[in-house]
């Protein structure tokens, strides 16, 4: 989905992420980050859920795990291949048994880390402003990577969601002008590195947003200050913002893995858990 495309996403999609919430069975305690007027919790076992914290009661499947996608694995870098405006879905999202298509599989995409024919797509809607956020890039997130997409089991797809004001909206066309240059996932990994050690909201400015670009390798880092301070990415942070707002997220981080939604900045048991389940899935259906 690009640009003001919103005709595929249903008005009431949100019911869908509701029965979507993966419980671990773990300890609750409270993770993600909404604004401040809704902190976001976790439902585990008896914890009392809100409509979009509901837990699943279906069976765990059983049987072997997908084999492994064969296509390349690592982030584009070549920028004549790239689309750094590309946002939402892969198709039509309003009901259930369209869930798999929040995942684009997009060969232009520069927001993508693993092989595109991966049998699972974790979409990860975060905000570069949201401390939990760090946290899952800085824990979690690293050994998914480890684990699974570099052995080309599942592929990432980040998703912006900027939902902590001005900041955050700088922050998303920031890694946006990164990816342009075929670097979003250095200026990622650079920029939250940096967030590992701020207590709260790095509330980051465009200097910062240069150093984490020239740790990146941006080659041209003129180009980089232009495009993440004037409106090139605007209107596209905005749409995005407002995809993952029309499908029922309320705040960050959020993963959808495969068919299961993961709210929060969970341990990296949970997604293991989770990944696993859908690796048994995937292959049931081939």
């Amino acid at each position: 989905m690009k640009k003001n495309q919103f005709s595929s996403v249903s008005p009431a999609i949100w019911a869908l992420f509701a029965v979507l919430i993966a419980v671990s069975g773990m300890i609750g305690y409270v993770v993600g980050h909404n604004s401040a007027e809704h902190p976001t919790a976790v439902a585990h076992g008896g914890t009392t859920a809100t409509p979009s914290q509901v837990e699943t009661t279906t069976a765990k499947p059983t049987g072997d795990p997908a084999p492994a996608g064969s296509a390349p694995i690592d982030p584009l870098s070549d920028p004549a291949k790239i689309d750094a405006k590309i946002f939402g879905s892969n198709g039509d999202v309003k009901s259930e048994a369209d869930i798999l298509n929040v995942h684009r599989r997009n060969a232009a995409d520069p927001f993508a880390y693993g092989a595109i024919d991966a049998p699972v797509v974790i979409s990860e809607f975060s905000d570069f402003e949201c401390p939990f956020c760090a946290r899952h890039a800085n824990t979690a997130y690293k050994n998914i990577v480890e684990d699974y997409v570099k052995k080309g089991l599942v592929r990432i797809e980040w998703n912006d969601f900027p939902i902590n004001g001005d900041h955050a909206i700088a922050a998303a066309k920031a890694g946006r002008a990164a990816a342009a240059q075929g670097k979003f996932y250095e200026f990622k990994t650079a920029l939250f590195t940096a967030s590992a050690s701020v207590s709260g909201h790095p509330e980051n400015t465009i200097e910062d947003f240069v150093n984490f670009a020239k740790q990146a390798g941006v080659p041209d880092l003129e180009r980089f200050r232009a495009e993440a301070t004037d409106d090139t990415y605007s209107e596209t942070v905005t749409n995005a913002h407002d995809y993952a707002a029309a499908i029922g997220l309320t705040g960050t981080p959020g993963s959808l893995v495969g068919t299961q939604f993961v709210n929060g900045a969970q341990p990296y048991e949970v997604f293991k858990q989770i990944i696993d389940e859908e690796l048994i899935k995937a292959n049931a259906k081939n």
